[in-house]
This record gives C-alpha cells, sequence and structure tokens, in this order.
C-alpha cells in the first residue's frame, strides 16, 4: 500500500513538473516539436517606445510632439501596416511601413496636438489589424 502511495506521488509530482515547465518558451517549443502544442497564434506588437517619456501635462494650444512607438510583426510573413496618430477625430499624422516576419520597426511620430480642454487623449492605431495604443495629457 506505501509503495503505491509512493508511486502515486511521484507520478503527480512528474505532472506539476512538466506542467511547469510547459510555462516556459523553451518547454512550449519542446511540446509543440512533438506536436503536442498548435502552432503560436500570430499577432502584432504595437507599443510606445519609451512610455515612461510620454507627456503628462501640455499647454494650453498647439504642441509639437514627438511619440515614438515600435511595430513587432510576428503575423508569420510581411506585412504592410498604415498608422494614424488621432487626436479625438482628428488625424495629427499618418504614415506606412512594411515589415518582414519577425521584424520590429520604429516609428518617430512627429505632428502638432492639440489641447484645449481639461485634458486630451492621443491615439497611435494601425487599420489592420485594428489595434491602437493612447495617452492622455493634461492640459495646462
Amino acid at each position: 500500500m506505501r509503495g503505491r502511495f509512493l508511486g502515486m506521488a511521484a507520478a503527480a509530482a512528474l505532472v506539476v513538473v512538466l506542467l511547469g515547465a510547459a510555462q516556459t518558451a523553451p518547454g512550449r517549443s519542446a511540446l509543440r516539436h512533438a506536436g503536442l502544442l498548435g502552432r503560436a497564434e500570430p499577432y502584432t506588437e504595437l507599443a510606445f517606445a519609451r512610455p515612461s517619456e510620454l507627456p503628462q501635462r501640455l499647454r494650453t494650444g498647439r504642441n509639437r510632439l514627438s511619440v515614438p512607438f515600435t511595430l513587432h510583426n510576428a503575423e508569420g510573413g510581411p506585412r504592410a501596416y498604415a498608422w494614424t496618430i488621432r487626436s479625438g477625430r482628428t488625424v495629427l499624422a499618418r504614415g506606412s511601413l512594411r515589415t518582414a516576419a519577425g521584424e520590429r520597426a520604429s516609428v518617430r511620430g512627429r505632428f502638432v496636438a492639440p489641447c484645449h480642454d481639461r485634458r486630451t487623449r492621443v491615439e497611435v492605431r494601425l487599420a489592420r489589424p485594428a489595434e491602437s495604443i493612447g495617452f492622455w495629457a493634461q492640459c495646462v
């Protein structure tokens, strides 16, 4: 009876170790190569290049800004991205770029942002895939 219990405990411990290993990148890779996991879902990553440097306050009126952002193409093939920088419905800047599979690209979005109310929101938007990031700034 005791040997059976120890065998079950060892099997349970092995399952816990394997589940833990499956949570790591090398573990998922090994499971994928063994055919136990499907292919990773394709995605595009959109992020501010230096989020800690985004303006928290803007002067009331018009402000010249540069808001660098990055795109990471994890779609599995080359992609063309169209982007806009907006404040509300107003397009402040626009552009496009092409990336190879797995490539990261940096964009230095330069524009003039209005700040008329108590605060304003600035957004970077991609057309396809529909994705956006943004920040709020107080008008002072």
